[in-house]
């Protein structure tokens, strides 16, 4: 009896793995030089405690330390390891890099091959934290009870796939290892739309799951509006995060407890000095130092970065190994339903939205009332900027752009003279790594659009 729950508890962590993040787990899960050596023994959770509260708790608490991973990276590994949050803000205008590292100048370029280490870092570890929390969410359905924990990993698997459609190309394969052994599932590649849609119908079940009017509820609604935002459905995003208060936040956090758990943000900018805050990144980027905004503050130590070359100018939103990251909040509710002002030409609305956020950090208002639709986008994409700036949001609201405003690429992504050399490519997205050809549906991108 003890060595049948053993196993079908393994069975269950191995649920919904991308087929490259079940083969890393397989291989790297006891040994790695990267940040998987430090990846909870699923087996810590022994059959004497997994119907309980305590065993439920450890496997979320699993979960969210490989989402964390995934989002921030981590001082684990050598050279540390990025997260999502700086490599989309290199292919994005919020960093340039300056450090050494090629596969990371990739990104700060846009031409990302399919072999770039770091982005199949990404790609494992976000498939990881899909798979840390559908075990969870499996494990609940087999013994009943902890909705709210139900409610909150279906909200992290439907995070994850908003993460893959707004960074990567379409093609992403979602593949299932069945909890009773059968054979692998091997996921078909989907198209960024799909994903967006899996995406909604995780944090429709996160809803009904939730206590009504809780936190979870909430991040579960802001998830369910971005995943819609992505959709091009703007109005129904605004309608969906109109109970959400301005109060909320739902933090990825980070502790010094272990180098896993730092925040790699802090230690890949400040400590490591191989990435530095950007300021009008080729042409396009917005003007995150000079404009002395106290939602992107940073400093000039006259230092240059890890590559002794680039000037280093160190971000100070994180200026702790253990500073928490804002993964979805009320805030993040407003820009949203500002968003959906801008788009119907609300100045009035937009500019009421904008001025009460923008009071509460002691801002001053601005006055919207003659601007155009195009204007008023322009505005709210750039006070969005600032709000999220290095939460792993701008990649993709550039993308939306693109794809839902008619923007053209060279318009919103930086572009022109690289300042290493070569330039900007017009390419937006992450490719599917090589590594996922262990899938026979295996195609890469189905496409490159934005």
């Amino acid at each position: 009896m003890t060595n049948y729950k053993s196993n079908k508890m393994k069975r269950a962590i191995r649920n919904s793995l991308g087929l490259i993040g079940l083969l890393t787990m397989l291989i790297f899960g006891t040994s790695s030089c990267d940040s998987m050596l430090e990846v909870t023994d699923p087996d810590i959770v022994t059959p004497d405690n997994l119907n309980s509260e305590a065993g439920i708790a450890t496997l979320r608490a699993g979960s969210l330390g490989d989402l964390a991973v995934a989002i921030s990276g981590s001082a684990a590994g050598h050279g540390a390891t990025t997260g999502l949050i700086i490599m989309s803000g290199l292919m994005a205008d919020e960093y340039d890099y300056s450090g050494t590292f090629p596969t990371r100048r990739e990104a700060d370029t846009r031409i990302v091959q399919n072999v770039n280490f770091d982005i199949d870092r990404i790609y494992g570890n976000l498939h990881r934290a899909r798979a840390s929390a559908e075990a969870t969410v499996d494990l609940i359905n087999t013994f009943g009870g902890f909705d709210n924990t139900k409610s909150e990993m279906e909200s992290v698997v439907g995070y994850v796939y908003i993460l893959f459609a707004e960074t990567y190309c379409s093609g992403i394969s979602f593949s299932k290892a069945p909890a009773d052994g059968g054979d692998l599932i091997l996921g078909e590649p989907q198209t960024t739309d799909q994903m967006f849609q899996a995406a909604i119908n995780w944090f429709d079940d996160a809803i009904a799951d939730a206590t009504p009017d809780s936190d979870l509820e909430y991040l579960a609604r802001v998830g369910k509006a971005r995943a819609l935002l992505g959709l091009g459905q703007i109005s129904d995003a605004a309608d969906e995060v109109s109970s959400v208060p301005d109060d909320f936040v739902y933090n990825v956090e980070h502790s010094e407890n272990s180098l896993r758990q730092q925040n790699g943000v802090y230690i890949m900018s400040t400590v490591r000095r191989q990435f530095s805050i950007a300021d009008g990144k080729g042409g396009n980027g917005l003007m995150y130092r000079s404009s002395n905004d106290p939602r992107t503050p940073w400093e000039d130590n006259g230092a240059f970065g890890q590559d002794d070359i680039t000037p280093y100018y160190n971000q100070l939103k994180y200026d702790d190994a253990s500073d928490p990251i804002v993964f979805a909040s009320g805030i993040e509710a407003r820009l949203i339903e500002a968003e959906a002002a801008a788009q119907a030409t609300q100045n009035a609305t937009v500019e009421s939205i904008h001025t009460a956020l923008r009071a509460t950090i002691g801002l001053p208002p601005e006055d919207l009332s003659g601007m155009t639709q195009n204007q008023l986008l322009n505005y709210h994409f750039a006070e969005r900027a600032f709000w999220l700036y290095s939460t792993a949001h701008r990649q993709g609201d550039l993308r939306r752009l693109v794809r839902v405003y008619g923007r053209s690429v060279s318009d919103v992504f930086p572009t022109g003279d690289y300042f290493k050399g070569g330039s900007y490519d017009s390419n937006v997205v992450f490719p599917v790594p090589q590594s996922e050809a262990n899938n026979p549906n295996y195609v890469g991108c189905l496409d490159t659009n934005p």
